[in-house]
């Protein structure tokens, strides 16, 4: 692990490299100045670290536990698809109400929240008692900052830079992807070794409890930077988001009808 981690430095470092001294290259510099670029891409990164391993960890314990088959895990999830749908569609609203950088700390926080809920699992639960009311609270907060990152991640860029924001702060989700699910594996992998004195559906139970209160610890530390969002738009001309504010709606309403 430790050297692909050191492979990945070295082959970031040469990208970084060749794009400053190329005359046209595939990411400005400048682009992390702009708007809420930095801002919004760093708290992508950290959804995108709980995302995936949310996704990892939840449909093992459903198998490996509780034993569910393939089938009944993937029907499992439907009610956080609809939920995640439900909290897309809201985001919009809530943030006309309440701002955008408090609807995604909000966001934020209440998926936390079911995350918390969802270390209370325990190795002869059930989906009903232990599952559906954590995951659609986690599916509601998904879906809420979601939206907001994306609409966050073009705002202030300029319009010709629109395209190349919105597939940076995708590109950033999935690294904070791979890298959170690394992460979250390392953590849980020597709990359920330690935990060998117990049933083997109890030892790996222990190891998925310890990931979930960590991503929403992770959670928690992204809603505590949203406050950089609201100060670097702050720091913009009033002229210039007045100018770019038709870019934001329009990537609204497209992330409003996309589920992530």
């Amino acid at each position: 692990m430790l050297g692909s981690l050191g492979a990945a430095a070295v082959l970031l470092a040469l990208f970084l490299l060749v794009e400053r001294r190329h005359p046209a290259p595939l990411l400005p510099p400048r682009l992390w100045s702009e708007g809420l670029v930095a801002p919004a891409n760093l708290v992508m990164t950290l959804l995108g670290a709980v995302w995936v391993g949310l996704f990892f960890f939840l449909p093992l314990y459903q198998q490996q536990v509780l034993g569910a088959g393939p089938l009944e895990t993937g029907l499992s999830q439907l009610p956080l698809a609809a939920a995640n749908m439900l909290g897309s569609w809201f985001a919009p609203r809530l943030a006309r109400r309440f701002g955008p950088h408090v609807t995604l700390a909000a966001g934020l926080l209440t998926q936390a929240a079911g995350l918390l809920w969802l270390s209370r699992i325990t190795a002869d639960g059930s989906y009903p008692a232990d599952l559906l009311g954590p995951i659609l609270v986690i599916g509601l907060g998904l879906g809420t900052a979601f939206v907001q990152l994306t609409g966050a991640a073009v705002t202030g860029v300029r319009p010709t830079d629109s395209g190349l924001a919105s597939g940076l702060v995708n590109t950033t989700r999935q690294i904070g992807g791979a890298v959170g699910l690394a992460v979250l594996g390392t953590l849980a992998a020597p709990r359920t070794a330690a935990a060998h004195h117990h049933s083997p559906a109890a030892a790996l139970t222990e190891g998925y409890r310890l990931a979930f209160p960590f991503s929403a610890a992770v959670l928690a530390v992204g809603a505590a930077l949203t406050p950089l969002l609201s100060r670097r738009l702050a720091a913009q001309p009033h002229t210039e988001r007045r100018s770019r504010r038709s870019v934001c709606r329009a990537v609204y309403r497209r992330s409003n009808h996309r589920s992530p």
